[in-house]
């Protein structure tokens, strides 16, 4: 009896903690944004340059993902109207470039709005790599529908490649997420001035 009541409890736990994950950056992080805020710097993507006096939010993902790439890509689009002439690109970096042509992810990306960008390193493992750099994971999944296993997050950029915020979940506040980026970019064009 106590060893289930224990394994309830764990479980019990684990599915609290599951269901925090979408508001832990937030609870966790003083800064008033939605989003995880950081100040680190990042890592140059390929010849992708963002906007100089604006923001790139950068998705690791693949075009054939089942999971969580439709959900952020569609969370990327909505971003996308939100922010239609800010300085605010959006750029996918695909981790699966042995599939992912790049007439495909021109396709693609054109097909999701102007403000969008693709990047295919040029093998699986300068892609796992590059995901590692900005602290995300990708690993190869034998047998499994989904040949390849990633995290979700998006990454704001300033145009060094500055990593200013993470969302670390697909489950986002669109109306939050649009505040930070306004939030950033007129943190920006004050400073300039």
């Amino acid at each position: 009896m106590r060893k289930k009541t224990s394994t309830i409890l764990l479980f019990s736990a684990a599915f609290l903690l599951v269901a925090a994950l979408p508001v832990m950056p937030s609870l966790l992080d003083n800064s008033g944004f939605y989003g995880m805020a950081i100040d680190e710097s990042g890592t140059a993507i390929g010849d992708y340059r963002p906007p100089e006096d604006g923001l790139a939010i950068v998705f690791f993902g693949y075009r054939k993902c089942g999971t969580v790439c439709p959900v952020q890509s569609v969370n990327l689009m909505e971003l996308g109207e939100r922010l239609k002439g800010e300085q605010v690109e959006f750029l996918f970096v695909t981790l699966d470039p042995e599939t992912d042509t790049e007439d495909a992810l021109r396709h693609m990306v054109k097909s999701m709005g102007e403000a969008f960008r693709a990047y295919r390193p040029e093998s699986f493992n300068a892609a796992q790599k590059l995901a590692s750099a900005y602290n995300g994971f990708a690993a190869k999944s034998y047998g499994l529908k989904n040949p390849i296993t990633h995290s979700a997050a998006l990454h704001v950029v300033t145009a060094d490649f500055r990593r200013r915020l993470v969302y670390t979940t697909p489950d986002l506040n669109l109306e939050r997420v649009e505040q930070d980026l306004r939030r950033l970019l007129n943190n920006k064009s004050e400073s300039s001035t």
